[in-house]
């Protein structure tokens, strides 16, 4: 067996290639003792949630005869460019309210927004006469253009002596309902939420409510899973998806720390926990919550998971912030390139609650699901109350329900963009695709500019693909391709390995597409 050392591996590897584990100077000839990571953007989009395909840089080589090769040059490094979050802008007015007897007396914050040829909601109704938050109902609404709803008059479950309301589901707690791709035809929407089961202990804890599940061909007639999926009490809305990426089922719980034997404790934190089917879950693990830097009376009380529209390996949270000092709940922005290991981009609410004498001065959750509103634009669901969150609902003649739902907008993968200021650079790790153009979607100000340069492993331009022949891009480009001498055609290079180098200036690039 042969041995080889970390220096004399670097030293023997070509003078600008960093091998870092995600490095693929040596993927076609792999050298013994690497373990060989490439990357595969594929035709993939791809985001900046976090700097994993970024690659890092060296202002002076490892060794001292690649400092000498390199005339003692930088190598790959990053300069001019930050991950920035982009605030989201409400509508004017909730675009949906409380209206309807089954709406009850608040609309929860606690809502699934889909377009699967028509927009969707499921929203929580906390009726009169419920007495435990699992006796909440979910209710349906659907729109042309997600901005003006209807509730159909559905027929399924009996209100005050009429069927003719919009309830589709009796005992859901923290309900949240997707799209199961991989499901047949009947089980096609999926749905999680929680509810009350007799007091029983389980892995040392006693729990009075579990985390079940439904199915359904369309969305509105359901029909439960008789078993738990996940024996654990979860007490906020919980999300699952299915991820086509790892295809599994991933769920996103509530979690304490500590927690008591009563099955719940201290402060709220986000868990996690995957299956190959919907249902027989694990114990879930948490994945989230605030550190040291946060202020001590706060606690995540949501975490409103979703997998980042159209982009494989790119996830987000809009966990609600519990600030227990005030009693006001605001909201931040979570991201993650694996959705296992989660950071806050910014430490700043991503949504605040408003002023003072706004009518919306207490809370603020978010729903699960971001969708296309319009050209260019995106939308996800927000429920705002004056209340704060110990206050509880106080119905009065005046205002017998309370709450509603208004669309957060932004623009299209716009929660966290890499932007240059003035010039900026980086590079990408060695990387492959497979497409035959390469599409960009930015935003700029006057005399902004993206270019591109597509080099070998180790950073020497290709012939036709260097920053000279790049055309580059201005202003706001929604997929546009970019040209090196007038031509988009990359198709040469598909399946070979190299970097992609970014040269920026007054320009926010929010992701790149290899189709």
């Amino acid at each position: 067996m042969h041995r080889f050392s970390r220096r004399k591996l670097l030293t023997s590897a070509a003078s600008s290639v960093v091998l870092s584990g995600l490095s693929r100077a040596s993927a076609q000839t792999p050298r013994p003792g690497i373990n060989v990571m490439p990357i595969e953007f594929g035709t993939t989009k791809m985001v900046f949630c976090d700097w994993w395909f970024v690659e890092a840089g060296f202002g002076l080589a490892f060794t001292q005869a690649q400092q000498a090769a390199n005339h003692y040059r930088p190598m790959f490094m990053p300069y001019g460019v930050r991950l920035r979050v982009a605030k989201p802008i409400l509508t004017e007015k909730p675009v949906i309210v409380p209206d309807q007897p089954t709406d009850g007396i608040t609309m929860g914050g606690y809502c699934t927004l889909l377009n699967d040829g028509k927009y969707r909601l499921w929203y929580e109704s906390y009726l009169p006469l419920a007495h435990e938050d699992e006796d909440a109902r979910i209710c349906y609404a659907e729109s042309d253009d997600g901005f003006t709803w209807k509730k159909p008059k559905l027929g399924i479950y009996e209100y005050q002596g009429s069927k003719d309301n919009n309830l589709v589901y009796n005992h859901g707690h923290g309900a949240t309902i997707f799209v199961d791709p991989s499901a047949k035809p009947d089980e096609r929407y999926k749905m999680i939420h929680l509810d009350a089961v007799p007091l029983q202990m389980v892995n040392g804890k006693q729990m009075n409510a579990f985390v079940f599940g439904a199915v359904s061909a369309d969305g509105i007639h359901w029909k439960r899973l008789p078993e738990p999926l996940i024996k654990h009490t979860s007490d906020t809305q919980s999300v699952a998806q299915y991820d086509p990426v790892t295809r599994k089922y991933v769920a996103y719980l509530r979690g304490w720390d500590p927690q008591s034997r009563a099955g719940y404790g201290g402060r709220r934190m986000v868990m996690r926990t995957e299956s190959a089917e919907f249902g027989n879950f694990p114990e879930p693990a948490m994945v989230l919550s605030l550190g040291p830097e946060d202020p001590p009376d706060a606690d995540i009380y949501t975490n409103a998971y979703q997998q980042w529209p159209g982009a494989g390996r790119a996830y987000l949270m809009i966990p609600a912030i519990y600030h227990r000092g005030t009693d006001n709940v605001d909201l931040r922005l979570a991201v993650s390139h694996d959705g296992v290991r989660w950071h806050f981009p910014d430490r700043e609410p991503f949504l605040q609650v408003g002023e003072p004498g706004s009518g919306y001065e207490g809370t603020v959750y978010a729903g699960s699901g971001t969708v296309p509103v319009g050209k260019s634009a995106w939308a996800f669901p927000v429920s705002r109350y004056h209340r704060s969150h110990n206050m509880g609902f106080q119905p009065t003649a005046e205002h017998p329900r309370q709450g509603g739902i208004w669309l957060a907008m932004l623009r299209e993968d716009g929660f966290i963009t890499l932007e240059a200021e003035n010039r900026g650079e980086c590079w990408t790790q060695p990387a492959t695709f497979t497409g035959s153009r390469l599409l960009v979607n930015c935003w700029g100000l006057t005399g902004s500019r993206v270019a591109v340069e597509i080099s070998t492993a180790d950073g020497e331009p290709l012939p036709g693909f260097a920053l000279d022949d790049c055309d580059g891009l201005s202003g706001e480009q929604l997929w546009a391709p970019m040209t090196w001498k007038g031509s988009s055609d990359v198709s040469a290079l598909r399946g070979k390995l190299v970097r992609i180098r970014f040269a920026l200036n007054r320009v926010r690039l929010h992701a790149f597409q290899f189709a």
